[in-house]
């Protein structure tokens, strides 16, 4: 009876803690108004943190400063007003170069940095992550507002500055210390005619010290961090239980050899330490000890190599009939976009003067190059007038100066400095001579007869993440657009640099499904993700994007889910005019 009781009060505490471990990960709606005149949900505010993860979450945070602001707060920032927010976030250059004050004062805050264009989202989807973040995040935890922690005042530089020179003063100190006692000791030997400390034990034992002080710390840094090592989970790619096998291999080749010369290089110096009468025997070379340290390393390194550059060439090499699934992988500051082939099965070409809001990959698309041609014919026109407002703007500056402090008026000055100097005039003329390259660019491209304007990347799907399908071979084929970054799928073993002007690939077979993965690693929150593994700039560890490996079925059903990245609008039929009949075009939208 008591054993029953027992497991029943056990199986109440079970249900009792997985309903409070659910409720606690739920999300909560604590919206108390509309936001863009529309009221809150559970269920939008659950699209806002997906689309700010996917999108804003690399260089944003809710009540911290990434590389842009903390975002709490934002809705009574600018005063609700949703028209502006929207415009900001679709197209924060095409709201500077309209002359919008606000736009132009954060853009000047950010010293000329960009943000983002997303003009990918729609007004409703917006909305949704202005909905979370007003939300304060899924809603477990209260947002703190922007212009309430902007009014902390900061701990003082000058304080630190205080701190490291006293900390530098008695450090000097101790060291001057030292060497006046080491002194009194060489002036005490020197008198008495003996050594007083034996410097030649001290340091031979100091050898043993530092020996086993090693060798404890490795063993110790082994036990640590052994548990985040990836050798503990079978590979989930088919290359990388190879790769595993030849790390082993190498761990056993490698680990005697690393503690048996560290111990003889301590231990020797201990044993064969300068002592009275003994004196060191000479020995010029042996050959034969030459032959046994040069040639087994030597034989040793060539079958880990040789098997290294076999299983790299069958990396390369793994798909001979060209039938691989292929998908684009994108890399920019600070985040990843993914491009799969359309209903045709071929990716389209891409050129980096095709980039743009709409376009972030540059995917070649007639329709989408003639836009742009008349988007940078704007932007010309747009900085050829401000070339001539800038006389007008350094005497708004100069009559500003008066007043101004410190640091204020330093900043002035530089602003000042900048228009004076010619700088301001010469970056403009800069852009507008590389709008004028890139326009001639792409009016050759259009009149070229069998170039990049194939129609092939027409039907291109541009996603946020990417799906994988168990035990089918993909190729991942990357580029960048700024700076270097690397590629790092580490669960699947796979890592390629990704350099802009210079495409990469790799090529591999996933073979652990991710609801297989969860359960080996019993968390049922285990997503894989590819993630940038090379510093490329303050928001690096924040680089990711989610991985998803599925069944074909699954995978099926989210592709369908998918938009193309340029979708023709369907013609409506024209009402009959006094109008003669023109030949109509097909119009071209970005919708991913």
């Amino acid at each position: 009876m008591i054993f029953q009781t027992n497991n029943r009060l056990k199986g109440l505490f079970l249900f009792l803690g997985l309903f409070i471990i659910q409720y606690s990960f739920a999300f909560e709606n604590n919206l108390k108004r509309p936001i863009n005149g529309q009221d809150g949900s559970v269920e939008r505010i659950e699209e806002g943190s997906k689309l700010f993860n996917a999108n804003c979450a690399s260089c944003h945070a809710l009540n911290n400063k990434v590389v842009g602001p903390a975002l709490a707060g934002v809705v009574d920032k600018y005063s609700e007003d949703y028209t502006w927010l929207l415009s900001w976030i679709k197209n924060n250059q095409k709201l500077v170069k309209s002359g919008d004050e606000r736009a132009n004062k954060i853009y000047a805050e950010y010293n000329g940095a960009a943000m983002n264009i997303f003009e990918n989202l729609s007004d409703d989807q917006i909305t949704s992550v202005l909905m979370w973040i007003d939300n304060g995040g899924d809603g477990g935890t209260i947002a703190v507002d922007a212009s309430v922690t902007q009014e902390i005042a900061p701990v003082s530089d000058g304080l630190f500055s205080k701190i490291n020179w006293i900390v530098v003063v008695m450090c000097l100190l101790v060291f001057a210390v030292i060497l006046m006692i080491l002194g009194i000791l060489e002036l005490v030997s020197n008198i008495t005619g003996r050594e007083v400390i034996n410097w030649n034990n001290i340091n031979a034992y100091m050898m043993l010290v530092f020996l086993v002080g090693f060798f404890g710390l490795v063993i110790y840094e082994y036990s640590i961090h052994n548990q985040f090592n990836l050798a503990n989970f079978e590979s989930a790619s088919e290359h990388g239980i190879e790769m595993d096998r030849m790390m082993r291999w190498t761990w056993i080749a490698t680990l005697p050899v690393f503690f048996v010369t560290q111990f003889l290089l301590f231990f020797f110096s201990f044993k064969y330490r300068q002592k009275p009468n003994h004196k060191a025997y000479f020995l010029s070379h042996n050959n034969n000890l030459e032959y046994v340290w040069t040639l087994i390393p030597a034989i040793v390194l060539a079958v880990l190599v040789s098997g290294g550059f076999k299983m790299w060439n069958k990396v390369l090499r793994s798909d001979p009939d060209g039938k691989t699934q292929q998908i684009e992988v994108f890399a920019y500051q600070f985040g990843w976009n993914a491009r799969y082939p359309g209903a045709d099965g071929e990716l389209g070409k891409a050129n980096f003067n095709l980039i743009n809001g709409v376009n972030p990959l540059g995917v070649a698309n007639r329709e989408h190059a003639v836009e742009l041609i008349k988007e940078l014919e704007a932007d010309i026109l747009s900085m050829d007038t401000a070339l001539m407002r800038l006389p007008k703007e350094l005497a708004v500056l100069k009559s500003g100066l008066g007043g101004l402090v410190d640091d204020e008026r330093k900043d002035q000055l530089n602003k000042i400095k900048a228009y004076t100097s010619g700088d301001k005039k010469a970056d403009l003329e800069l852009l507008i001579r590389a709008r004028h390259t890139q326009i001639d660019r792409l009016k050759k491209a259009l009149a070229a007869e069998g170039g990049m304007f194939d129609g092939k990347g027409d039907d291109d799907q541009v996603v946020g993440e990417i799906h994988l399908v168990k035990d089918k071979p993909v190729r991942l084929r990357f580029r960048a657009r700024d700076v270097i970054h690397s590629a790092y799928l580490p669960y699947f073993r796979t890592q390629m640099n990704v350099v802009p002007g210079l495409p990469t690939e790799f090529t591999f077979t996933p073979i652990k499904s991710t609801r297989e993965m969860q359960a080996i690693k019993g968390d049922p929150e285990f997503d894989y993700y590819l993630v940038c593994n090379k510093i490329c700039g303050n928001a690096h560890f924040n680089m990711k994007m989610k991985v998803v490996v599925e069944d074909q079925a699954s995978y099926d059903k989210w592709m369908a889910e998918q938009a193309a990245l340029f979708v023709k609008k369907p013609e409506t039929p024209s009402l009959p005019t006094s109008v003669s009949d023109s030949t109509s075009t097909i119009e071209t939208v970005a919708l991913n």
